[in-house]
């Protein structure tokens, strides 16, 4: 991974070593595992390993142990008539009767009688208890890699705090922005945590519908927020003296760790989700009109807050705004979708993110921006609602995200040639950024997208950012940001983050 300088390589995105002694269990299954052995696999002590275990997986190592070799030897049992004794031996057990005691301990009933209601139940009870099966197996992956997900971020979290501590002689700004990303970081390994027990009611409800789409949800909310905060992370150093950059290097390159495992993550849940259902959304419910409504009308009451005084700095968050509550009032009610709304959203916590870092810069205007934190609990209120309905859940798709993410650019230039203002900013380059974000806009329309005048977007900005030299370095990150977005081609997938 290259950092800002463009050349320094980062070692913060090995693995958890618990998480890689899950793999060696999955690879050493069928032969004597002990917890020393294991332990010694990730170079712990067996007390330090157990511990560890424990708190990242939620299970005893040689519980978990005994609970896969569970699992493969049922899918055995069910699908081949190789013997008892056999598949207890194959899976490290020395008798059948060892075996015996620890299957029916976690199937409530032998592997002899197991195998007999699988081999005389009909095709149908068959094909439920295949299906249940795949839920457990999907849930057991699921698990770990939450549980990896959250490790990796309370690591980026506890990183942050000793950097902060390390650099305190720094401005006290940079201390109040590390607070606000590691509190979101925090939170976000929270979310995932609570969303543990939803992969749980799979498995005791295969037919249910929401655990499911929140899981994923979770998941897309979380991959979106780490990129953000990577992101934030990044523009902000752009903006920072050279000594304060440096300071922070490994903080960024840390969250930009974190961002592409989230994504990766991400991808993987969405492919075990994905067989688990197909569902079609339900006629539109009569009050959902009133929440809309209600939405609607708080988010035109923060824009009209927000663009009542001219000399205010926040016309760019006013406009995008007002364009989300104008949106969601012309989309008639038989059209409007869960998946609609949850980008709607997407949009507001982005712009919230963008009013938590100028409060702290301007903490006199708090109430002047409160009421976008109101809109968006009633656009989460709305949300709610339509997720609570059966509905298409995909994992995004390649432009889905293109165009997602050329918006938040989109946005941020705005503030940027906002902030640089008339001071900065003569009367030809305010007329070039213009064109800039005219260009922009239309590149990230959907069935829109031109490489071309993405290219022309890029090769713009670059120089406008040269131009404006030192006050140059957030327009030439985000310049290096929508070329990554939008003309390479894995550039959702990770991060590559240069300043000039």
């Amino acid at each position: 991974m290259r950092d800002y300088t463009g050349n320094r390589q980062s070692g913060m995105t090995d693995e958890n070593p618990v998480f890689r002694s899950l793999g060696v269990i999955e690879e050493r299954i069928r032969e004597k595992l002990t917890v020393k052995s294991l332990a010694d696999s990730v170079h712990f002590s067996q007390y330090h390993y157990q511990r560890l275990f424990r708190e990242a997986v939620g299970d005893s190592v040689m519980g978990y142990v005994a609970r896969r070799r569970i699992s493969l030897a049922a899918a055995e049992l069910a699908g081949t008539d190789v013997s008892v004794l056999e598949i207890a031996l194959k899976y490290g057990y020395d008798s059948h009767e060892g075996f015996t005691r620890s299957f029916r301990a976690h199937m409530g009933i032998t592997p002899a009688e197991y195998r007999k209601y699988h081999l005389s139940t009909s095709p149908l009870k068959v094909q439920k208890e295949k299906s249940a099966m795949i839920y457990s197996k999907a849930a057991d992956e699921m698990i770990r890699e939450l549980n990896s997900l959250i490790v990796q971020a309370r690591e980026t979290a506890e990183y942050t705090r000793k950097c902060v501590k390390a650099n305190a002689g720094t401005a006290i700004f940079y201390s109040r922005f590390w607070d606000v990303v590691v509190d979101k970081t925090e939170s976000m390994a929270e979310n995932l945590a609570q969303i543990l027990s939803r992969i749980t009611a799979i498995v005791e409800q295969p037919d249910e519908i929401s655990a499911r789409f929140m899981i994923l949800k979770a998941m897309e909310d979380t991959a979106f927020q780490s990129g953000m905060i990577a992101f934030q992370a990044g523009l902000t150093i752009a903006r920072a003296m050279p000594e304060h950059r440096e300071a922070f290097l490994d903080v960024c390159l840390k969250y930009e760790s974190l961002a592409g495992i989230a994504r990766s993550k991400t991808g993987r849940i969405g492919e075990f989700l994905q067989e688990l259902w197909q569902l079609i959304y339900q006629d539109m419910r009569k009050n959902a009109e009133g929440k809309i409504r209600q939405a609607v009308e708080k988010g035109m009451a923060a824009a009209g807050e927000l663009s009542g005084n001219p000399a205010l700095p926040y016309a760019y968050i006013a406009e995008e705004v007002k364009s989300i509550a104008e949106e969601l009032s012309a989309i008639p009610l038989e059209e409007m979708t869960a998946a609609r709304l949850e980008n709607d959203l997407v949009r507001l916590e982005m712009i919230a993110f963008a009013v938590d870092v100028d409060v702290l810069r301007t903490p006199a205007h708090r109430s002047l921006l409160e009421k976008i934190y109101a809109f968006r609990e009633e656009l989460r209120e709305a949300a709610g609602f339509f997720r609570s309905l059966p509905g298409d859940v995909s994992c995004p798709s390649d432009f889905r995200q293109k165009e997602l993410w050329g918006n938040v650019l989109l946005f941020y230039l705005k503030g940027e040639i906002q902030k640089l203002g008339d001071a900065r900013l003569t009367e030809k380059q305010k007329n070039a950024f213009g064109e800039i974000c005219g260009k922009m806009k239309q590149a990230v329309r959907p069935a829109g997208e031109n490489a071309d005048l993405s290219r022309q977007v890029y090769h713009e900005l670059t120089i406008q950012g040269k131009e404006l030299g030192r006050f140059g370095a957030a327009t030439r990150y985000l310049a290096e940001e929508w070329k990554r977005v939008m003309l390479e081609p894995d550039g959702n997938n990770g991060r590559s983050l240069i300043l000039g």
